[in-house]
């Protein structure tokens, strides 16, 4: 029996402990990880490597994010690759400008590591889906009820700690 492939992402930022970090986090979760510091070489990783799915710093030091993305979209071997986002900058800054380039999403920096990995399960899960409209509403979907899974997971949590403290007392 073959074991399942795992997803390869591709992790793009210029600063070596967000690569560190990003790159534990994957692994730990079963996903193998590819990295690059700057724009060139992602595009490059890109198409040799064929990732399937893409967290993209949008402050690189030779070439914005964006057109990283759009570089992506003009290659055949890249162009179906979806693309998560990962910004420091403020919101109203760069929102419409990524979501213009068409489908993806956007995490803030500092980042929620749980709420990554549930937006890059909600990717892969939905990135078949060739109807823009209908994969939209598949990924909401799915990050609503992985969100609700999470904050139930975090009352029943709550509710453990509570228990142990009346009993202690």
């Amino acid at each position: 029996m073959n074991p399942v492939k795992p997803y390869r992402i591709l992790v793009v930022d210029d600063d070596p402990q967000i690569v560190l970090l990003l790159t534990g986090l994957l692994e730990d979760n079963g996903y193998r990880v590819l990295t690059a510091v700057d724009g060139a070489s992602a595009i490059d990783c890109a198409i040799t490597e064929s990732p399937d799915l893409v967290l993209l710093d949008i402050q690189l030091p030779d070439m914005d994010g964006t057109l990283v993305y759009a570089s992506f979209r003009q290659i055949s071997q890249t162009c179906q690759i979806p693309v998560i986002f990962i910004t420091g900058l403020d919101a109203s800054e760069h929102i419409e400008r990524t979501m213009t380039f068409g489908w993806c999403d956007v995490v803030y920096k500092p980042i929620n590591l749980g709420k990554l990995l549930i937006r890059i399960q909600a990717v892969l899960q939905t990135c078949h889906i060739p109807d823009q409209a209908e994969r939209l509403k598949c990924y909401n979907e799915i990050l609503r009820n992985l969100f609700t899974q999470l904050a139930l997971h975090s009352q029943s949590q709550i509710g453990d700690k509570q228990a142990v403290s009346t009993r202690m007392q």
